[in-house]
Parts: C-alpha cells; structure tokens; sequence
C-alpha cells in the first residue's frame, strides 16, 4: 500500500483525532472546574455556619438567659437542677401560654437539647427539659 498516495487523508485523519482528543479534554476541565466550585462553595457555607454556632456558643451571657428559663413561669411549677454548663429542669401543671412563652424561649438559646419530653393531662402540660451548651 502506497501511503505517499494518502498521505493528506492521514494527516487530516490525525488532525481530525487530535481536536476531538482537544474537545474532550476541554469538557472534562470545565466539568470538574464547576464540581471544585461547588464544592468549594458548600465548604465555605459549613464553615460560615460552624463560626456562628460557635459565637453563639461562647456567648458569655448565653447562662444568663439560660437562666431565664427558671423564671419563664412561677417557681412553684419549677424544679431547677444546673450544674456547670447543663441544666436540667421539670416543668409541671403548665397553662398552654406558659407552655408556649417556654417552647420559645428554648428554642431561641443556642444550646443543645438533649431531652425533651412533653405530657399533657388534661388542659395541663408536663415538661422534662435537659439541655447544655
């Protein structure tokens, strides 16, 4: 076989190989350059919100409004246990208004919610809170 005879035919062939080869490798980069980026854009949004949990956490006055908690309703209905930074604390014979003024209330602290066991008897609620920070 005579390849001087085809010799335009290979060279255009090869050209043809190399630009799809080109082609390819092109989608490949851009493919993956917007897999980094989103990627990189969920890291950065973890970490933004990891900053503002940990300003909430090392809030100092975050015990003082923890605090609140014990005074949210009378003292009678309350039974109040802390220690250091955990609380633990039973909530009995709550009107739903009291009930709710407290759901508030823990649910604006940043702390953790270890338990939360409520129970109604009647139009009256029980509340087993344990909570830390």
């Amino acid at each position: 076989m005579n390849f001087r005879r085809y010799q335009h035919e290979l060279i255009a062939g090869i050209a043809l190989l190399v630009m799809l080869g080109a082609l390819l490798f092109k989608q490949g980069e851009i493919s993956g350059k917007e897999e980094r980026i989103k990627r990189l854009q969920s890291s950065v949004s973890e970490l933004k919100e990891v900053v503002a949990l940990k300003e909430i956490w090392g809030d100092k006055n975050l015990e003082k409004r923890v605090r609140e908690l014990e005074s949210v309703v009378p003292a009678s209905k309350v039974k109040w246990n802390q220690k250091s930074k955990k609380v633990t604390a039973s909530y009995r014979e709550l009107t739903i208004n009291e009930l709710n003024t407290l759901m508030k209330k823990v649910l604006n602290l940043g702390v953790e919610i270890q338990l939360l066991d409520i129970k109604k008897e009647g139009a009256l609620y029980y509340v087993e809170l344990r909570c830390k920070w």
